[in-house]
């Protein structure tokens, strides 16, 4: 008799683990599509007193997504001759993790001492492209990212509960490492809406500290970044309008 209650006892006790694990897998599914949902996002940029516009979008196209920003100088700085810099991601999603193909960036023009390209060969665990002004190779290894897809592979792993991603970042003349440091949240004003905000560190072992503000939900919506380099901010990026925000 207590054998068949323990025995009881013990399905219900499964029975409501694998509830509550479907559940918390429905729920982070729902979450990443929300993320992987196509968007467009308009940023304000100040560097070094220089101000741009900045448009982020993401879109599918097939089995693949393209992941596009476009930076405009603006005021007098147009002046300077240098055109919008286009920077695109041509990624696929494999096991839940972005995994980028295709990464270029360049300002169009035929000067290409600036321009980068990146092919990512997954099947031969290669990288060939050029950066620097020279033809780079470097290995890849599992989980790396672009400098385009990191910030949204976080957001992804935002909506699944984590905290505290770590990213090998394919750079085109380097691979570095990306370490989100959690810090102090705080609320931003954005359009006239208050947005919480996560703020964290981003640790690349540089004199140049990267700091960004994500929301914290439902879209995990880069709300700000910023740089530092010895204890002067150099560059801000704020969010101006964003569709995830309607």
């Amino acid at each position: 008799m207590i054998r068949l209650v323990l025995l009881r006892l013990v399905h219900k006790l499964a029975a409501l683990i694998t509830a509550a694990l479907l559940a918390l897998f429905c729920t982070s599914t729902v979450a990443s599509s929300i993320v992987m949902a196509p968007f467009q996002s308009h940023y304000s940029v100040d560097y070094s007193g220089f101000r741009a516009s900045r448009v982020v979008s993401l879109e599918r196209t097939g089995s693949d997504y393209i992941l596009r920003s476009t930076t405009k100088l603006k005021g007098f700085a147009r002046l300077s001759g240098f055109g919008p810099v286009y920077e695109v991601s041509r990624f696929e999603m494999h096991d839940g993790v972005i995994r980028p193909l295709l990464y270029t960036v360049g300002d169009g023009q035929n000067k290409h001492k600036r321009d980068i390209r990146i092919e990512f060969d997954w099947k031969t665990g290669l990288s060939r492209g050029f950066a620097k002004n020279k033809e780079q190779t470097f290995p890849l290894e599992s989980g790396m990212q672009d400098p385009l897809t990191f910030e949204l592979m976080a957001r992804l792993e935002f909506s699944r509960g984590q905290r505290a991603p770590h990213y090998l970042v394919h750079e085109g003349h380097r691979i570095r490492d990306y370490v989100f440091v959690e810090q102090e949240p705080e609320t931003l004003e954005i359009a006239g809406q208050s947005v919480a905000t996560m703020r964290f560190f981003i640790d690349r072992s540089s004199s140049r500290e990267l700091y960004y503000w994500f929301a914290s939900k439902p879209h995990f919506t880069s709300i700000q970044l910023r740089q530092e380099h010895n204890g002067k901010v150099k560059a801000t990026v704020i969010l101006k309008h964003s569709t995830m925000l309607d």
